[in-house]
């Protein structure tokens, strides 16, 4: 039996075989999580990355978020999709910052584990996606 990730491959290479214009992108899901042991968060950005193309788009209601957590520091959750946005436009910065949202957030911050998206259109794809997840 084949794996969901060897379908998924094989699938990828028959549409770009057969000559479309699509792309392969990584998309992620960048979360507010103020307490990690309850488990809940809310998502703050739609981050996508592909060949040639990395984006981001970011909540623009931040009364939302001190919905969700009236204790939230929103001055440092600015600071942070400010620091990814100025990452995203210097080439080679984002897999190091990719790392450290992984790694070094403390947990408030957390990065979704990537979703493969196939798109033809990337720029019109995370304009879809944020208004789906934002």
């Amino acid at each position: 039996m084949k794996s969901e990730n060897e379908i998924t491959q094989r699938a990828v290479a028959g549409l770009l075989s057969a000559g479309t214009q699509q792309q392969v992108v990584r998309v992620f899901l960048v979360r507010y999580v103020p307490h990690a042991l309850k488990d809940e968060s809310v998502n703050i950005a739609v981050l996508m990355i592909g060949d040639g193309f990395a984006n981001a788009r970011f909540v623009d209601d931040w009364q939302h978020i001190l919905a969700f957590d009236p204790g939230a520091d929103i001055e440092l959750l600015i600071a942070l999709t400010c620091e990814l946005r100025d990452k995203l436009r210097i080439p080679g910065q984002l897999e190091e910052m990719l790392h450290r949202m992984q790694h070094s957030w403390a947990n408030t911050v957390q990065l979704s584990l990537h979703k493969a998206c196939l798109t033809e259109d990337p720029a019109t794809e995370i304009e879809t996606l944020a208004s789906q997840y934002l």
